[in-house]
């Protein structure tokens, strides 16, 4: 038996600003999004498996630790990211290692020939 990952849910503090970040420094298209009827907590998915939730502080008990992603070109994904509003490198990491304004920490990876077309094509079997 094989196991992949199929996404990775983490929680924010403001995901109209996550949203905005992910998708206009990254390039992620929105996927599906989704809210309680009260207006309790919102979902938001972004291809590639990253999925993003604001919710009741109840629900910030299992934040993930990092995300990892892959990039067509690191330098120009770096310096994208870094130009975004709160953005830093984090203190005493390799330059692959940036913090948002929320906490969450992204470490980058620079794609190898193919890597992100074999990342979305694996097979299951």
């Amino acid at each position: 038996m094989k196991a992949y990952v199929e996404h990775v849910g983490v929680t924010v503090k403001d995901i109209e600003w996550d949203v905005k970040f992910f998708r206009d420094v990254l390039g992620m298209e929105i996927t599906r999004t989704r809210e309680d009827d009260e207006g309790n907590w919102q979902m938001v998915w972004m291809k590639g498996g990253l999925q993003l939730i604001a919710a009741p502080e109840d629900w910030q008990k299992g934040q993930a630790h990092h995300l990892g992603l892959v990039v067509e070109d690191f330098e120009q994904a770096r310096k994208r990211m870094l130009a975004a509003p709160g953005v830093e490198q984090v203190p005493g990491k390799p330059e692959k290692w940036l913090r948002l304004p929320d906490g969450l920490t992204i470490e980058l990876f620079q794609e190898v020939s193919g890597a992100i077309e074999q990342l979305y094509h694996i097979s299951v079997k």
